[in-house]
């Protein structure tokens, strides 16, 4: 592992520490919320190991993962007022499978910094919904506590109604880590 990688991979530990904590401080009084919260730490800890080799594009599209563009060609999703997703590189295969698994993410997202360089800002997990209601009932979860988002079709993207999580492991998010947008990714 190289010093800028051992570095990433530090800064990233040190962030989920400092997001665990900051959920447990917060939700020190409801039964249980300890124990998500160390729950949180511990996928998103399981998730920075699983894609960092991701932080390379090139390692990603080695991978499978490929530029997902919307209906509109556009390559990196943003909502005024809400913020930024970043540009998303999915991977076929695994969207075709509908099982969710932690150390599979259906999509990488990256986020363009000011000079337009692509970082690795999250991962996304994606299933269709008519494939997940075949052997599942509600909507999937891969935190306990927190439901997949829903997106109904017709819809930006072009697909049949699905369901989504975000995870912003790689990237703050000030409006949480399991947030669809992080009001700091900018599409420029």
């Amino acid at each position: 592992m190289t010093t800028r990688s051992v570095r990433t991979w530090l800064i990233g530990l040190i962030g989920a520490a400092v997001l665990a904590a900051v959920g447990l401080t917060a939700s020190a009084g409801a039964a249980g919320s300890a124990t998500r919260a160390t729950d949180r730490l511990g996928d998103v800890s399981i998730i920075r190991h699983v894609t960092a080799q991701f932080h390379s594009i090139a390692s990603a599209e080695k991978a499978g993962y490929v530029l997902f563009s919307d209906v509109h060609d556009k390559t990196c999703i943003a909502m005024p007022g809400m913020g930024g997703m970043g540009v998303h590189y999915v991977n076929p295969a695994l969207i075709s499978d509908p099982r969710i698994r932690l150390r599979h993410p259906e999509a990488l997202v990256y986020a363009p910094d000011k000079d337009g360089t692509l970082r690795l800002a999250a991962v996304e997990y994606l299933v269709d919904r008519t494939a997940w209601h075949v052997d599942n009932t509600g909507r999937p979860r891969l935190f306990p506590h927190r439901r997949f988002n829903f997106t109904d079709a017709p819809n930006r993207f072009g697909l049949d109604p699905f369901y989504s999580q975000h995870v912003w492991a790689w990237k703050q998010n000030p409006a949480g880590l399991l947030s669809m947008w992080n009001p700091a990714v900018h599409c420029r």
